[in-house]
């Protein structure tokens, strides 16, 4: 555990005439307002970075006039019955002002009461309180059902409630509305809105949703009218919320464009339905280095207002950078040099990761296989009735050992045998994958021997770009390596049915009653080796004379390796070794490739169709920004009320003892510097007034 400095407050007291602070009861659309409320006093006032809507505590002071008009005793305050006008009822809106020394009020609360306590002992009793922010009313209703659009007109701005799951990027796959489509709230803030996931069209109008995508609907969907917070704008959202990648050889400078390479931000899997607004938004922003907070401010009218702020963690204007101050020890105290009572604070590198790797699901490969018989094959098997009745399941000779016998054909990826129609025995050779994976050869080899899953819907498209299903197709005059990967040659039929991929393994099983009249439907193409469509798959393979068929199975399979995202190390960070995280991306991130080989690719080069290298990168590069540099945390103590530091502000230094907080030391000189951040602000109004600031950098969840 990292040791905490303490730095000790002077022995000349700090403390400033207290501010005027008030509690007032809120009437909005009443004349006025406010209602003075002279018996609560404000103990303290808590703010928290996220999805937080600030609490605040009060206590009653009893007073005993006669006639009663507040409270006198517990009872009074506790009663549910009481009709005084000095009583705090449930979700009464409550709003603490203080005013400036122009008489200007200045709301530092404004949220709803709650939670009444007692405190009873011999010598006193106290009623206190506690209410919430007015940001909580966004708890009250959670996200229900997604906002869809019709999948064959997805450009019109249409959109209906439904039930189904708010989810955005199910399965990794893309279901916003296309770009240019979006909806549009009463303040004219644009957002997508959902499509069905599985509709595919060309051109797919389908869009992943993206980060600053996924917070518009979120915000402008279930905060529309804004009665109680305000929504941020669109546009700064679009322009705030990317992925910046440092260009090489030159340090992040968060304002200067030119330093970096903006990349959007692929929001992962997940379902919202049932979660609060903010909530979501939280868990969203916070992997990638964003923070958010709800902001307080008074309108021109004297008004509270409250709205979301959403920032990145490591940027911020010039008004943010902020320091503390603290002469040094035997100065003669000078209030505008001094504003630092107490503070324990820690410098923690132990945290850090300054390397991440964003890890996709493994590469997947479309190919066309051969197949090689997984039984041994025997002359006598195809001779007279009686033996072939042994392999029929509707025959009483059928015999359980015959289970795979002329139904089971595997590619045999881990040698567990299979018949080799050359030596006439069974080989445990393993067939090659190197030109599909890569070389087996070397440290960085491209695959493992193992089983490999047919996976049976493939990435090559039919005319409708509706995914084709997997293939199995027969022939009679194939003359290449059985099992190995297709070379091209060969006059193949497809095989209608009869058949069924393994579970276990790369491979089919063929499931009808009798493998010796094995249906596999007619062709009218001429030139088929079965164009009557039936196989005799006992006789045809058994029968030395006869004219053995080849199968080939085209589908999908997956490789040993995710796609290259790895953000690596960069200068910035505070330590000289290279801690590297590995964020687990498979909903989101993938590799798709058609092989040369694939029946379906009509061309002699494999063809990428799909490669989230750049998008997992951009996570990656985002999730390294947030978590590389060290952490500065702990509580600063003020000793007077002061609204100079807020939620979000960076903390450089405490002046006047030369301590810099930054961390992210190691950085170029043209780097942009990384200070702690105010996560936590308190207002202690209990006894003498002071300010309480949490510090902390606040990384990012990797």
């Amino acid at each position: 555990m990292p040791a905490f400095a303490s730095i000790e407050s002077t022995s000349i007291p700090l403390g400033r005439p207290a501010a005027p602070v008030g509690v007032f009861r809120y009437l909005p659309g009443v004349v006025g307002n406010y209602e003075y409320l002279s018996n609560i006093r404000v103990l303290t006032i808590q703010y928290r970075e996220g999805a937080d809507a600030g609490v605040a505590r009060f206590r009653y002071v009893f007073d005993w006039a006669d006639p009663p008009t507040d409270p006198g005793s517990f009872q009074d305050a506790l009663s549910v019955d009481s009709n005084l006008p000095g009583v705090v009822a449930n979700d009464d809106r409550l709003v603490v002002l203080t005013f400036d020394p122009d008489g200007n009020p200045e709301c530092l609360f404004d949220g709803f009461a709650q939670v009444p306590e007692l405190g009873l002992a011999p010598d006193r009793e106290m009623v206190t309180f506690v209410a919430f922010g007015v940001a909580i009313r966004e708890w009250d209703t959670p996200i229900g059902g997604a906002l869809m659009r019709d999948a064959d007109d997805p450009t019109t701005v249409s959109d209906s409630e439904t039930d189904l799951i708010t989810q955005f990027n199910p399965g990794g796959l893309p279901n916003a509305t296309p770009d240019g489509a979006d909806a549009v709230d009463d303040s004219g803030n644009t957002y997508p809105t959902f499509l069905d996931p599985l509709v595919i069209r060309e051109p797919d109008a389908r869009r992943a949703w993206t980060l600053p995508m996924a917070v518009r609907y979120l915000c402008y969907r279930h905060n529309p009218d804004q009665t109680y917070v305000i929504n941020p704008d669109s546009s700064l959202l679009d322009a705030l919320l990317d992925s910046r990648e440092p260009d090489s050889g030159s340090g992040l400078l968060p304002d200067d464009p030119s330093t970096y390479q903006s990349e959007p931000l692929l929001v992962p899997d997940y379902p919202a339905t049932g979660k609060a607004w903010p909530a979501v938004v939280r868990d969203l922003l916070e992997p990638n280095g964003f923070g958010m907070a709800f902001r307080l401010d008074t309108d021109s009218g004297g008004n509270p207002t409250t709205s979301l702020d959403i920032f990145r963690r490591q940027d911020g204007s010039a008004s943010t950078y902020k320091d503390l101050f603290l002469q040094p020890r035997g100065s003669v105290l000078d209030p505008g040099q001094t504003n630092l009572a107490e503070a324990q604070l820690a410098r923690d590198f132990s945290g850090v990761a300054n390397a991440f790797t964003v890890e996709s699901e493994l590469v997947r490969y479309e190919a066309s296989f051969i197949l090689a018989p997984g039984f041994p094959i025997s002359a006598g098997d195809a001779v007279g009735y009686s033996a072939l009745a042994a392999f029929d399941k509707n025959s009483p000779d059928f015999s359980r050992t015959n289970h795979d016998m002329y139904r089971l054909y595997v590619f045999d990826e881990t040698g567990e045998g299979h018949w080799n129609w050359k030596s006439g025995t069974i080989s445990t050779e393993v067939p090659p994958l190197d030109d599909l994976l890569g070389s087996q050869d070397g440290p960085s080899a491209g695959y493992v021997k193992r089983r490999r899953i047919p996976i049976g819907e493939l990435f090559s498209l039919d005319p409708n770009q509706k995914p084709l299903k997997a293939r199995l197709s027969i022939s009679t005059d194939y003359n290449g390596s059985q099992p190995g990967l297709w070379d091209g040659t060969g006059t193949w039929q497809p095989v209608g049915g009869g058949f069924e991929l393994l579970k276990d393994r790369l491979g089919i099983w063929i499931n009808v009653p009798n493998p010796n009249s094995w249906n596999i439907q007619a062709s009218k193409v001429s030139g088929m080796p079965y164009p009557a469509g039936v196989v005799k798959g006992v006789e045809d393979q058994a029968n030395k004379g006869a004219n053995h068929f080849t199968l080939r199975l085209t589908c999908v399979i997956e490789g040993d390796h995710i796609l290259s995202a790895t953000a690596d190390r960069r200068p910035s960070s505070p330590i000289s070794y290279t801690v590297l995280r590995r964020v687990d991306a498979r909903d989101r991130y993938a590799k798709h490739v058609v092989a040369a080989n694939s029946e379906f690719n009509s061309t002699s080069d494999e063809i990428v169709v799909r490669d989230d290298s750049v998008d997992a990168l951009a996570e990656a590069s985002a999730r390294r920004t947030a978590n590389e540099a060290g952490e500065v945390a702990g509580v600063i103590t003020i000793p007077r009320f002061t609204q100079a530091y807020q939620i979000g502000d960076r903390i450089c230094s405490i002046q006047g003892r030369d301590l810099s907080l930054r961390t992210n030391a190691g950085a170029p000189t043209e780097e942009g510097e990384v200070y702690p951040a105010v996560v936590g602000l308190t207002w202690d109004f209990d006894g003498k007034q002071q300010t309480l600031l949490q510090l902390s950098d606040q990384r990012g969840q990797y």
